[in-house]
């Protein structure tokens, strides 16, 4: 059977082209497959309403080698994904527990006609030579026939006109024909190799060096800046820091490497390192995701008032200064800019109100306007041009998933660029503009329990955040993506027997608490754009309801109140609402930035808020009269114990250090904690080696359950065509 005689399926709006081994979306995007996952979806696809055994199914995908039944899994997992099947959702491909697979969808199947260009036949009119006549010899002169002169010559005028049909049918073919893809799995190249993870990927501008974070996030990373000479030079470290970094980016000449480091509570600059090494220099304060715009002029973000940050450009010495774009909530956080080569256009990428990360924006250089929202609609983390300014590039998380994505400047449809269950994250363009730089890889997680016997696992599979432990240690509350479907679900497990319960199914949860008594759960949600916040009973008695919109960050008191942020359009307060009470009301008059915890009889809150000479800091703060008092600078994480007798505090992992995962355990009292901050500070009963904001505890603080992140990515180049 060759190409053209293999039929093409349709299901569901997809259509499975068997020819180019691609997935067609509804919409007509084309959707790449790894070459196994595309084996199983054709042998599923056309065996459809059957059953197929695993092992016959691995068989065909693998048909000379023998392989894990995982590797079969996630061939699963990549189709689901591509598919679009959310968790609990099995419109294609069922799985029958013990047995195999069935693809239940109906399929239509397309029969592939052979591809040739439509021929046109015109009979020439009379009198005219036959089409088989032998044509006139080089150089000679073509004479009609006698019977042929005088009359009309009508045969050019056939000739155009056929050549015309011919030229729409070619048009016709061409136009039905699938539309390649932008990019090709089987073309991206990988540029490191590192067991752990690289990403943030800068390329020098002659294209000889590159600069990435290993050990870390892109973002506010844990990791070093190193350097490889590509494509085959050994990566060196830039950096020791002790501080968090991010941003590297290249000055003009490629002599140095400038990067954002932080050191709190008020410390956001910009250094730079030469790529020979050496000792960092500060190149210039209160400047962040700093990237040069000439040999001397510069694009960066600085801070106004607070946590409040816009894009600015200046001299490196910070002369001619001028503001160019500041968010309009002063929780709004512009944190990367990327100037287009005609110097007219900026894309900012930038946090919210809420502090999350919004569509991108598009804004003019000149700041005559604030410009509007761009690219896909998620989560922007990461932007970049064409050289020729045509394209705008953009990393966004959207439905679960951080891919790559283009739109043609300035008014182009979103297109994305990468598929697939694995995650890209940051995003580059080469010098020449042929490539895109990116990391591409895979985070895990999974929940652990520490107690007198020592750690183990509690779950092994899917990514798992936020977790809240019962009083008696026995049952965990925690967030989860388990299908990566980009719908966050509630989930409890009991952590004697391992029985794992969704809860809350009909809703995609960003934050949750559970009240003291674990009869109710109060979640943040997000619906047609708002940021609400709901209240269930645990034991689904009564159906959900709304308690506030536009609101998120939530928490219980041990009476069973409920304490919010309440997101307005340029500042947030605390809120607080009685379930059993309509409406809600604002507890302080103060506006905060973040919202970290109550204490359990209600008397007191930590709230972040702008601090005289830091961008912010804790204030712990009493809600019946009295002064506030600074707990610490900078962004600590904190809550209460269950007793209000101790509050749990994140202090940096080592001494001195920037970056958190250690969690202090501080005697905090329940009269007047306020009563000496700076001596509570230095009076932990212990230290737990955890992040505050992945850890758990119950009513001993020496049993508790905590986040393990594993993070494996690296710098890969992606062809474009």
């Amino acid at each position: 059977m060759d190409e053209f005689s293999k039929p093409d399926y349709e299901f569901g709006g997809f259509r499975l082209d068997t020819t180019q081994q691609i997935l067609v979306s509804p919409s007509g995007e084309p959707i790449p497959l790894p070459s196994r996952a595309f084996e199983a979806l054709r042998h599923l696809v056309e065996r459809a309403g059957e059953l197929v055994e695993r092992p016959a199914l691995m068989k065909a995908v693998w048909p000379r080698a023998v392989v894990e039944e995982s590797n079969l899994s996630q061939c699963i997992l990549t189709l689901r994904r591509a598919l679009g099947e959310e968790a609990g959702d099995r419109r294609f491909i069922l799985t029958v527990p013990g047995r195999g697979f069935k693809f239940v969808a109906p399929v239509r199947v397309v029969p592939r006609i052979r591809q040739r260009l439509p021929q046109t036949e015109v009979a020439p009119p009379a009198g005219l030579p036959p089409a088989d006549t032998a044509p006139a010899s080089p150089g000679s002169t073509a004479v009609p026939p006698p019977d042929a002169r005088g009359r009309p010559r009508r045969w050019p005028a056939i000739a155009v006109a056929a050549a015309a049909l011919l030229t729409l049918a070619i048009g016709a073919w061409l136009g039905q024909r699938p539309t390649a893809p932008v990019t090709s799995p089987a073309e991206f190249e990988a540029l490191t190799d590192v067991a752990d993870s690289a990403t943030a990927p800068a390329i020098s501008p002659d294209g000889h060096f590159l600069a990435f974070i290993r050990g870390g996030g892109a973002f506010i990373s844990s990791g070093q800046l190193w350097l490889k000479t590509l494509p085959d030079g050994e990566p060196v470290q830039l950096t020791h820091a002790t501080s968090p970094l991010y941003a590297p980016s290249f000055a003009p000449d490629g002599t140095h490497v400038v990067y954002t480091s932080i050191l709190w509570p008020s410390a956001w600059d910009t250094w730079s390192v030469p790529i020979t090494g050496g000792e960092p220099v500060r190149l210039l304060p209160n400047a962040s995701g700093l990237t040069y715009l000439g040999a001397h002029e510069v694009l960066y973000s600085e801070f106004k008032t607070g946590i409040h940050l816009g894009i600015v450009t200046s001299g490196d010495d910070r002369s001619r200064h001028r503001e160019v774009y500041l968010p309009a909530h002063e929780r709004g956080m512009a944190h990367f800019s990327y100037l287009s080569p005609d110097h007219v256009s900026v894309l900012v990428v930038e946090m919210g109100r809420d502090g999350d990360w919004q569509r991108c924006r598009l804004v003019p250089f000149d700041a005559s306007s604030a410009g509007r929202p761009i690219g896909p609609d998620g989560a922007c983390m990461s932007a970049a041009w064409s050289p020729d300014g045509t394209w705008m590039y953009f990393n966004a998380f959207v439905r679960g998933h951080s891919h790559l994505w283009r739109q043609r400047f300035p008014n182009g449809a979103p297109q994305q660029l990468t598929f697939g269950p694995g995650d890209e994250d940051t995003v580059a363009v080469a010098p020449d503009g042929r490539s895109l730089l990116t990391s591409l890889g895979q985070a895990r997680s999974a929940l652990w329990l520490h107690d007198a016997s020592g750690d183990r696992a509690l779950t092994a599979e899917g990514e798992v955040w936020a977790p809240w432990l019962s009083a008696d240690a026995h049952r965990v509350y925690f967030l989860t993506d388990h299908n990566a479907a980009g719908r966050p679900e509630l989930a409890r497990l009991d952590v004697n027997s391992g029985q794992r319960d969704s809860l809350l199914t009909g809703f995609a949860v960003n934050g949750f608490a559970v009240s003291s008594d674990e009869q109710q759960v109060a979640f943040g949600t997000t619906q047609a754009g708002s940021s609400e916040i709901w209240i269930a009973p645990l034991d689904r008695h009564v159906p959900p309801r709304m308690l506030a919109r536009d609101a998120d960050e939530v928490a219980f008191d041990a009476a069973g109140r409920v304490y919010f942020r309440r997101l307005g359009a340029a500042e947030n307060y605390l809120h607080r609402a009685d379930p059993d009470r309509a409406g809600d009301v604002r507890i302080l008059e103060t506006p905060i930035l973040e919202f970290m915890t109550v204490s359990p009889d209600g008397n007191w809150v930590i709230v972040d808020r702008p601090i005289e000479g830091s961008q912010a800091g804790s204030y712990l703060t009493p809600l019946h009269g009295g002064e506030a008092r600074v707990l610490t600078r900078g962004w600590w994480p904190s809550r209460w114990s269950r007793d209000g007798e101790r509050l749990y505090l994140e202090v940096g992992e080592s001494e001195a250090s920037q970056r958190h995962g250690r969690t202090a355990v501080l005697p905090i009292g329940r009269h007047d904690p306020s009563s000496d901050t700076a001596t509570l500070i230095h009076s932990a009963i212990m230290q737990i080696p955890h992040a505050e904001d992945s850890l758990a505890i119950g009513s001993d603080p020496s049993v508790y359950v905590y986040v393990r992140w594993e993070d494996r990515r690296n710098i890969y180049r992606i062809p474009l065509h």
